[in-house]
């Protein structure tokens, strides 16, 4: 079997949870995969007579090679032990096989016949023994056994055990490589003519193509073992006697791997996978809106309050202020000043005062959590009426159980970190954006309106205003440069200005801060709209993201179920076409 068909049932099982095919069981008496390895038909091939006590194995072995090579036993625990008749060549490795398998129950017999070099002749013990060791060592001899021989006696060919063993081993096995023998049927012609013994023959392999759901009957070598020389053991021995060329050895290893692949494929089909998918899409669109009713809208609602909060929008505020004014002389000892000011209103008057000064994760869940049901609660009910309704989401989330309170809690607490790092990526955001221009002119420009202002007001203009006034008289300008020096330096005068000043600076504060929220504002705007060019930026995108991550078991068990029906197609074309089955996805 190729790694591929082994993976397409791994897979079947995983997402269905049901038993594998037969022929996969570690005990199941099918040709193994080893033993089908390569599809070569070189090596050894094992020919073994299987059949059940009294039916005359180890007599018939005797009479196809031609000398006692096993005693036969009508009584006691019957054949023990397998005998393996093979030549002196090919030894050592039988033995590998015969020592790992059923090590310590077997004797090998040897020969030097030069056409079979290749062929080894078992006898197995009874598979219908009491003994379950007897029946287990023949199972375990069958996993390597590409022709059965088997064997039936006329007193015990219509016994149930043994069909079902055939039906069990021609699951990973082709009925073309299977040999049928109808043994001591002497006893019936002594007793009831040659007449009776056709008619026998004819039922029993009736019975034969019924268990193995064959086209036609297939032919029964009807013999007695103790008379080699009558009825269809010549046949049989000359059938036995040939080495089967690498040719025909391969050949038969591939109609046995058909088979496989055959049985392979009902149990796949036994499966419904059209069925099952149908089913998981119901079970998606249906979690898709009620998640999207029960979790989705009220998340929305909660981050569009969020986004609204003055208290959120201050915050922003502030950093895009911080270092903005720095690049503001005098402006940024007014900032400094002011910000207490404004900190005792934003705890006083915001939405959620709760959520001011414990960061963005604290504002995170005082919003997502602030509606007195929370996120974890709402996904555990979602979840758990989910299960209630589809029996399949227990096996799909059985190692992320949500509708239990730790992984819903988990997965809430998971909404809220995705929240809490957008809000500090959008605050990241807004300090590294430029505070205004870096050109030369624009510095040139915050120097005039600060230091500027404060060179000008108290002293250049009014010194100015003293010169240029046209009442004064001429030849007095030291005098009148003197006296409007002691005017400006004045404390009184200099209170006016400070006054002034003052004024002027906490103006050009609020000018410079209403700049800088409409600036946030609008960058505010923009991520929530969708059209930031980073999505991270965005809480309602991750929040989206992390919804569909509560619908990825069932996405992917969706997406894993089309693969595997396209497999499942796959390998009926393939088995179709007569091909080795590779199991191929779409």
């Amino acid at each position: 079997m190729t790694p591929e068909l082994d993976q397409l049932v791994a897979d079947v099982q995983d997402l269905t949870g049901s038993d594998g095919p037969e022929v996969f069981e570690d005990d199941s008496p099918v040709l193994a995969a080893e033993s089908l390895a390569g599809l070569t038909g070189e090596g050894i091939y094992l020919v073994g007579l299987i059949g059940g006590k009294e039916v005359g194995k180890s007599a018939l072995v005797n009479a196809l090679v031609g000398q006692e090579i096993t005693r036969s036993t009508s009584y006691g625990p019957g054949t023990e032990i397998v005998t393996a008749y093979v030549h002196e060549s090919q030894a050592g490795a039988l033995r590998a096989i015969l020592e790992h398998e059923v090590p310590g129950r077997f004797r090998v017999v040897t020969h030097l016949i030069p056409g079979l070099q290749r062929q080894v002749l078992l006898d197995l013990p009874d598979i219908d023994s009491r003994y379950a060791d007897h029946v287990e060592t023949t199972r375990r001899m069958l996993r390597h056994m590409l022709y059965p021989v088997w064997i039936q006696s006329v007193e015990k060919y219509a016994d149930r055990q043994p069909q079902v063993l055939l039906a069990k081993v021609a699951a990973g096995n082709s009925p073309e490589n299977f040999i049928f023998v109808l043994n001591k049927v002497d006893q019936v012609i002594s007793r009831e003519g040659e007449e009776a013994a056709r008619e026998l023959r004819e039922d029993y392999a009736g019975r034969l193509r019924r268990v193995l759901n064959l086209a036609e009957a297939p032919r029964v070598f009807a013999v007695s073992a103790i008379r080699p020389a009558g009825h269809d053991l010549p046949g049989l021995r000359d059938l036995l006697a040939r080495q089967k060329a690498v040719e025909v050895v391969k050949g038969s290893k591939e109609i046995a791997a058909r088979q496989r692949g055959v049985s392979v494929l009902r149990w796949l089909e036994k499966q419904d996978l059209p069925a099952r998918a149908e089913r998981l899409s119901r079970l998606e669109e249906e979690a898709e809106e009620l998640v999207a009713a029960r979790i989705g809208d009220p998340i929305a609602r909660a981050l569009e309050a969020m986004g609204d909060d003055p208290a959120n929008r201050a915050a922003m505020v502030d950093e895009a202020m911080r270092r903005r004014v720095a690049r503001w002389p005098i402006v940024g000892v007014v900032h400094t000043l002011v910000s207490p000011v404004l900190a005792f209103f934003r705890i006083n008057f915001a939405r959620k005062p709760e959520a001011v000064l414990v960061g963005a994760e604290g504002l995170a869940d005082a919003y997502l959590n602030g509606d007195g049901v929370g996120v974890a609660a709402r996904v555990q009910t979602t979840f758990a009426q989910l299960q209630q309704s589809h029996a399949i989401v227990s096996s799909l989330y059985r190692r992320r159980k949500l509708w239990e309170p730790m992984a819903a809690e988990q997965s809430a607490g998971e909404l809220r970190r995705r929240v809490a790092d957008t809000i500090e990526r959008q605050r990241g955001a807004v300090r590294a954006r430029p505070g205004g221009s870096n050109h030369r002119a624009a510095a040139y420009w915050r120097g005039l309106l600060t230091i500027g202002a404060i060179v000008w007001f108290p002293l250049v203009q009014p010194l100015l205003e003293a010169m240029l006034n046209p009442g004064r008289t001429t030849g007095g300008t030291l005098h009148d440069f003197a006296y409007v020096l002691v005017q400006v330096l004045g404390g009184a005068y200099l209170l006016k200005n400070a006054t002034f000043l003052l004024v002027y600076f906490v103006v050009l504060w609020a000018v410079i801060r209403w700049d800088t929220q409409r600036r946030v504002t609008r960058l505010m705007a923009r991520w929530r709209a969708g059209d930031a060019p980073d999505p991270i930026l965005n809480p309602t995108a991750q929040a989206a993201e992390w919804m569909d991550g509560l619908l990825a078991e069932v996405r992917a068990a969706r997406e894993r179920m089309r693969r595997l029906i396209a497999g499942s197609d796959s390998l009926r074309k393939q088995l179709e076409a007569g091909q080795q089955p590779v199991a191929g996805a779409a």
